[in-house]
């Protein structure tokens, strides 16, 4: 017979080798095949009918564990017959296979003692002082109302900037946030450590974080407080992945190790006590929100390198995984781009995917099914495709009813893709299942039986930029008893002093009451005030930069049926269209062009032979401005007439401030006066 060929590091499940094969000269000793307590057997030879989830939790909260038991130690993937092999099925966490597996639970259980994971008081411990909490009712009233009477901490942090903190003032808030942090006042289980001190070497000292930026993140996160942290850039976006994955993980292995230690308590005391609730509805526990295949191939890549370090790598469908999110088939962007564009669009740009991910000691398992697995990486448009819509046949959004950490990276991406999907999604968190998916209902715990698992998730929320559909994330869908912290720059100094061009810029405040009233009262300034100024022949070649789609529209309906010269330019032009419009523009037969800001950040083009620029309203990247402005030099050294207009209003603070800077903005909102002008450019 040949030689079987060896596997490498590229198959796409990296195994361990089997202890079945040929003999070796020493000879091997007999392991003897674990065999479950009889009650456990007895359990699982019953053939009682299964009683429907409701019937199933009230024999559960009666003391009839029978069903219950019954349903955790089924086989739901496989189906075999080979249920005396096995204590827990995927379900409970763990299946005991052999003996083998039976020790790597022992020796997870003295692991959680040896991390103080089980062991050390509840205070020491952000995971225990965070979860193992049963609130009271007055208490959940307190956080289901409005936070107007949490308590708000102001404070500056170098390099961060401007930290404001809530707190509910009848719970613990846990420590303040340092930019100097040691990573064991979090417990970090040492696998973790180890890996961080390899993985992030430049930035420890010791098990201590020497990077400001990651060291605050994560005294925050590490508290379970909610976070909105502003100040995500190209250049420490690996930064902020490593302390989030680190985060992610650490609470993986802590309720893995937890699970695990109370399963072999149960095994010997046959059976389960209030102590041993450690369990949701459902199993997934973190939820990863990212834009593109890239951004979910960095996470898995960040978690490789904490799990395993240096050492062996056990991933199941390896190469799958690199085979659908790398970035072989990737077709490069043509001319040249900004360096923030590079940054985003880097590797695979794909934004409907969604991968289970289940984390254990010794192997990170990819494609794993939904209920089945800890960890859940997805664009929000591969979860809305899922969780469907009203009246749809096949939805299911189940799976997001325990998630006990949620995560949103490079939300200001989400901005230009569909920020509606992060509003679905956040609207069927925590609802309650539709089936049982397996559940043992003695170990599920109390808090979330009640339905007040909302008030211990824990959001995390990092962007580029600030902006209010992005705080609103907090605001509107938040209410984590351990409280919130935002962090954003002190100040703005303004993209205007970008600007190369020597031109003035007009800005006019519109005058409105309400938010609601500014959608119309933006349109008639437009029409009134600003269009018929730029109706004539020595205007021509203007660029109308409209930043939201539905302005758009009622822009184009409005020249349509005013017969302008104009032609669109939008995320839904063809390119055939678009380079037609962009050449007619240049030669001067044009006399509008209507721009979106979504197409630019996708695309960047650079509309040559502008000579007139409108703002209908401020970007929400404030650095397009200037870019914008930019197109402009060409016209200024043909010593060309050129102007740039902008509109505002008093609900666009903080863009405002993002532009012109913040001591600029806070005259302008105050002001009496309703025009502003600015010049750029000079020497």
């Amino acid at each position: 017979m040949g030689k079987k060929k060896r596997r490498t590091d590229h198959d796409d499940v990296i195994r361990v080798p089997s202890k079945k094969g040929k003999e070796t000269s020493k000879p091997r000793k007999q392991q003897k095949k674990f065999q479950p307590p009889p009650q456990t057997r007895q359990i699982e030879d019953s053939e009682e009918t299964p009683l429907n989830p409701y019937d199933e939790l009230l024999a559960t909260m009666k003391g009839d564990k029978t069903n219950a038991e019954a349903v955790s130690s089924s086989d739901s993937d496989n189906g075999n017959d080979e249920k005396d092999e096995k204590v827990l099925n995927d379900e409970g966490f763990l299946d005991y296979d052999n003996v083998d597996e039976m020790n790597d639970a022992v020796s997870s259980d003295s692991e959680a003692e040896q991390d103080g994971t089980d062991t050390s008081p509840v205070a020491n411990d952000p995971f225990r002082r965070h979860f193992l909490i049963d609130l009271e009712e007055g208490s959940v009233e307190k956080l289901s109302k409005k936070k107007e009477n949490w308590v708000k901490t102001e404070l500056t942090v170098d390099p961060v900037g401007r930290v404001s903190e809530l707190c509910c003032p009848l719970l613990p808030s846990g420590e303040q946030a340092s930019t100097h942090y040691d990573v064991k006042k979090a417990n970090v289980k040492k696998k973790l450590v180890t890996g961080l001190t390899l993985a992030n070497q430049s930035n420890m000292d010791g098990d201590h974080i020497k990077n400001e930026t990651q060291s605050f993140v994560y005294s925050v996160i590490s508290q379970y407080k909610d976070l909105c942290f502003n100040e995500r850039t190209p250049e420490n976006a690996e930064d902020l992945r490593m302390v989030y994955c680190l985060h992610a993980l650490n609470h993986m292995l802590k309720t893995r190790s937890r699970v695990v230690s109370h399963n072999t308590k149960i095994k010997l005391k046959k059976e389960v006590v209030d102590e041993y609730r450690d369990q949701g509805l459902t199993r997934p526990k973190v939820l990863i929100l990212v834009p593109f295949r890239e951004s979910a191939l960095r996470v898995v890549n960040c978690m490789i390198k904490l799990l395993f370090g240096d050492g062996a790598q056990f991933v199941t469908n390896k190469k799958r995984f690199y085979d659908a999110f790398g970035s072989s088939h990737v077709v490069k962007s043509q001319g040249k781009k900004p360096a923030d564009y590079d940054a985003v669009f880097a590797g695979n740009t794909d934004d409907h995917f969604r991968i289970g991910v289940g984390v254990a000691k010794k192997n990170l398992r990819l494609y794993v099914p939904f209920y089945s697995a800890d960890v859940i990486i997805t664009s929000p448009l591969g979860l809305r495709t899922v969780i469907g819509a009203e009246g749809d046949e096949n939805r299911d959004f189940d799976f997001l009813s325990s998630i006990e950490m949620l995560i949103v990276d490079q939300a200001d991406v989400f901005l230009m893709q569909n920020w509606e999907h992060i509003q679905h999604i956040m609207k069927h968190m925590h609802l309650q299942p539709t089936e049982s998916h397996g559940v043992d209902f003695s170990r599920v715990r109390f808090w979330s039986l009640n339905g007040w698992a909302k008030y211990y998730r824990q959001t995390i929320v990092l962007s580029q930029i600030v902006a209010p559909e992005i705080n609103s994330v907090l605001s509107s869908f938040c209410c984590n008893f351990a409280g919130e912290v935002h962090a954003m720059p002190s100040t703005f100094k303004g993209t205007i002093s970008s600007i190369v061009a020597q031109m003035s810029q007009i800005f006019h405040k519109i005058q409105v009451s309400s938010f609601q009233e500014s959608v119309e009262a933006r349109m008639n300034f437009f029409v009134q005030k600003i269009l018929p100024q730029y109706r004539e022949s020595v205007m021509a070649q203007t660029l109308v930069f409209v930043p939201s789609y539905f302005d758009f529209v009622k822009i184009r309906n409005y020249f349509k049926k005013e017969e302008f010269n104009f032609l669109p330019i939008c995320e839904y032009t063809k390119e055939k269209m678009i380079h037609r419009a962009r050449t007619l523009f240049f030669s001067g037969r044009l006399h509008f062009v209507l721009y979106t800001e979504r197409v630019h950040f996708y695309h960047r083009y650079r509309i040559r032979g502008t000579k007139h620029i409108i703002f209908y309203d401020l970007p929400v990247y404030p650095h397009f401005y200037s870019e914008l402005c930019n197109f402009l030099v060409d016209s200024v050294q043909n010593n060309e007439h050129v102007t740039c207009t902008v509109l505002y209003t008093n609900y666009d603070a903080l863009k405002l401030a993002a532009v012109v800077g913040s001591e600029r903005a806070a005259r302008m909102i105050h002001s009496d006066k309703a025009v502003h002008m600015f010049v750029t450019g000079e020497s």
